[in-house]
């Protein structure tokens, strides 16, 4: 096929004669909702740059737009053309910006498009692109809607440099070869020792042309340690693939039938090697399945099985085993390539050929797709020194050596350009964050390690007990490359900075479960159950200490130190542990918890309270913390002031509205300078079962209406002194100070 397929009304837009927009103003062309539309999107006159095509017909009275396809044309056509493709796409996940009707209902409305093009763009590349769609009433052009199509981006690529990254056509065969080029020419990331996988695939090619490989389960104990395979990254999904069991080893040892072989397992099989690989690692065959000590085993050696294996193959778009590694023939596969031959951009868009792209494309075709929504598949990516992405379109590839920023990427037809990400609205975080960590200050490191637990902590487990051993394979890499000691890991917390790493909290909004099995201490990240929100992100915050203060700002202090830490871990100290606990020094508070229902009815008009709000009352529940003698009336009308309120994990369960609870306020980090504000970074605890014995259920920043009292003096003494002496295991060294557990 030719290098780009347009059809004729997409080769109609980059031909002709172009003026400013507000000429079909002027002319009467378009009725006042047109004119509102280019007022609100293109702005009017003549000076902004918004241009439009406009044709001067002999036979009629006034010059006219020219028009694009019809919406009902525009999805015919997309099959065909890759400007159609493309612009149909961006309607079909985006709306419209200004009236978002239903795109099956516009669709009847027999509406045409005016495109509109807007030079020297500098997000959108030479030039930025939209169209104003309008109905004829028999006299002129209503405007019905519009939009901006912000995430194309025009690139002039008559040069060499732009040339070499933008390839003029698709070619699976070279694509293939280029892959080849890559894996050969891109560095090893890993620093652990050379550890191949317990058991691999041998799959070896046909001879035949078109025949199925010979597969087999071999155990690498037989293989040269410097074997080269590959490891799939997918979804079991509700198809359950074909397993490993105990009874199955010596007849899979001997051969696999290739044909009992899901259909994704076969073709990342073919694709590995069409790559030249004849070994690679699946996890539902090469772990035995009905062996909890084997699986258990293989889960703790995850981070030496993708950052060692040559390359990675993600099955991004399949919804599980059985679904293949499919590729629609979409004509987005193409690139979309034209010189244009306009008048009326002289000086202002360089002559040549112009590329356009999706900036978001990879983003949309990889980052965005379920396969990134899934816990265990994050260690998987972010450990992997290579991936190919098989998206519904073609092939992407990355290397963490080059991607410290989430949107670097190539594909078939670009050899490599950072595009954009929505950080809002996927789960992604660059390999090279984590690999470049070698060297790095101990703020730099705290900081990657909170972000990919913010990361990891956004994604779906189906089952929430693996939410240690998902994490193994990271934890590990990590303590490798900040040079940690073994023995420092604690549940998901480092040893060596336990005060700071105690301050995660459940962000604000989110609903959090009690967990239904034991996952962890506490004070532990993993001891929550999250219930996703909105846009499918359960975050564990961090709060950062000390990092990027200003001249005259007061540090942090850490007030509380541990005395001991430990965790009773299943097998390797990066996996499931069955207890654990802190004991700490410092000072401890006694304080209320309450919660209070704030009625905000007053904020909604009639009209809206009765539509959207049972019973016309609007309610927000709100807890707030307060010292034991500013209990009452006095603390509720506090909190509906946003004074002190808690983050929680858990609501005990002895908690009602309108009610109060003892609570205890472990201080961890406070400005003790006079001349600032009182604050203190403090968990809030309730009782244990034993002496001296606490629960964490939340996190909460003290501010001046509970810390009043140390104002004037930083004296912990100030507060009321525990009276019992089940409250803690031993009076600490100053006034205000105890020693206390919490598990």
């Amino acid at each position: 096929m030719p290098p780009s397929a347009f059809c004729t009304r997409c080769v109609g837009i980059f031909q002709g004669h172009y003026v400013p927009a507000n000429i079909l103003v002027q002319h009467n062309l378009i009725d006042s909702e047109a004119e509102l539309l280019l007022t609100q999107s293109l702005t009017k006159g003549a000076n902004t740059g918004w241009k439009v095509r406009l044709n001067n017909d002999p036979e009629k009275e006034a010059p006219a737009p020219y028009l694009h396809h019809s919406l009902q044309d525009l999805e015919e056509s997309a099959d065909e053309c890759v400007f159609c493709a493309m612009i149909w796409e961006r309607l079909s996940i985006e709306g419209f910006v200004y009236h978002p009707p239903i795109l099956d209902e516009i669709k009847k409305k027999d509406l045409i498009g005016i495109p509109t093009i807007k030079s020297q763009v500098a997000h959108t590349g030479i030039f930025s692109f939209s169209i104003v769609y309008v109905t004829w009433s028999g006299h002129n052009w209503q405007g019905v809607t519009f939009h901006r199509f912000t995430v194309f981006k025009a690139i002039h690529v008559g040069n060499k440099d732009d040339r070499a990254i933008w390839k003029p056509v698709y070619d699976r065969q070279q694509s293939l070869l280029r892959i080849r080029r890559w894996l050969e020419s891109s560095t090893a990331t890993s620093d652990l020792r050379p550890q191949l996988p317990t058991r691999l695939l041998h799959c070896q090619p046909s001879s035949s042309p078109g025949g199925d490989p010979t597969v087999r389960l071999v155990d690498s104990i037989n293989l040269d340690p410097s074997t080269r395979y590959t490891a799939l990254t997918h979804r079991w999904g509700a198809a359950q693939p074909l397993k490993l069991l105990e009874a199955r080893k010596s007849a899979f040892h001997d051969n696999i039938s290739f044909a009992s072989i899901p259909a994704t397992f076969q073709d990342a099989i073919k694709l590995a090697n069409d790559i030249g690989m004849e070994y690679i690692w699946i996890d539902s065959l090469c772990i035995i399945q009905d062996s909890k000590d084997d699986w258990q085993a293989e889960a703790a050696r995850m981070a030496s099985v993708y950052s060692q294996s040559y390359v990675t193959i993600a099955a991004t778009t399949a919804e599980d085993s059985a679904a293949g590694l499919k590729q629609h023939t979409s004509m987005l596969r193409h690139p979309c390539e034209i010189i244009p031959s306009w008048t009326g951009f002289e000086d202002e868009i360089p002559p040549g050929p112009i590329r356009i792209i999706i900036q978001s494309g990879f983003c949309d075709e990889v980052l965005s797709k379920p396969l990134f929504r899934r816990g265990w598949t994050f260690q998987e990516w972010i450990l992997s020194a290579r991936t190919i992405h098989v998206a519904r379109d073609q092939l992407w590839w990355t290397s963490a050596t080059s991607m410290k920023s989430q949107g670097y990427a190539a594909n078939e037809t670009c050899e490599a350009y950072d595009f954009d990400v929505d950080r809002d609205h996927v789960h992604a975080m660059a390999p090279g964050a984590l690999y470049s960590l070698t060297n790095e200050s101990p703020e730099t490191l705290a900081r990657v390690w909170h972000d990919l637990l913010q990361e990891y902590t956004s994604r779906d487990l189906t089952f929430e007990s693996d939410r240690l051993v998902a994490f193994a394979g990271i934890a590990a890499s990590y303590q490798s490359f900040a040079k940690l000691p073994p023995g420092s890991y604690l549940a998901g917390i480092w040893r060596q900075v336990i005060p700071q790493d105690l301050l995660w909290v459940v962000t604000d909004g989110r609903k959090v479960l009690p967990p239904q099995l034991y996952r962890g201490p506490s004070w532990s990240w993993p001891s929550v159950e999250p219930a996703m929100n909105w846009n499918g992100k359960f975050s564990v915050g961090m709060r950062d200490i000390n990092v990027d203060l200003l001249p005259d700002e007061e540090p942090w202090v850490a007030v509380g130190t541990v005395r001991e830490a430990s965790v009773e871990a299943v097998g390797s100290e990066f996996g499931p542990v069955s207890g654990g606990h802190l004991v700490f020094h410092g000072p401890l508070i006694k304080a209320r918890l309450g919660l209070v229902l704030i009625d905000l009815s007053n904020r909604l008009t009639a009209e809206q309270a009765a539509e959207f709000v049972p019973g016309g009352k609007l309610w927000y529940m709100r807890n707030y913390v307060s010292l034991p003698n500013q209990t009452g009336a006095a603390a509720k009308s506090r909190a509906e002031m946003h004074m002190t309120m808690a983050h929680l994990d858990a609501v005990p369960s002895s908690m009602m509205s309108d009610e109060e609870t003892d609570v205890y306020l472990a201080v961890i980090y406070c400005r003790i300078g006079l001349n600032v504000h009182p604050n203190a970074h403090t968990l809030v605890l309730v009782r244990g079962v034993e002496k001296g014995e606490y629960r964490r259920i939340g996190y909460v920043s003290l501010i001046e209406d509970v810390m009043n009292p140390w104002k004037e003096t930083r004296d912990f003494g100030v507060f009321d002194a525990l009276e019992d002496e089940n409250e803690y295991l031993s009076v600490g060294d100053r006034p205000g100070y105890y020693n206390y557990r919490i598990v």
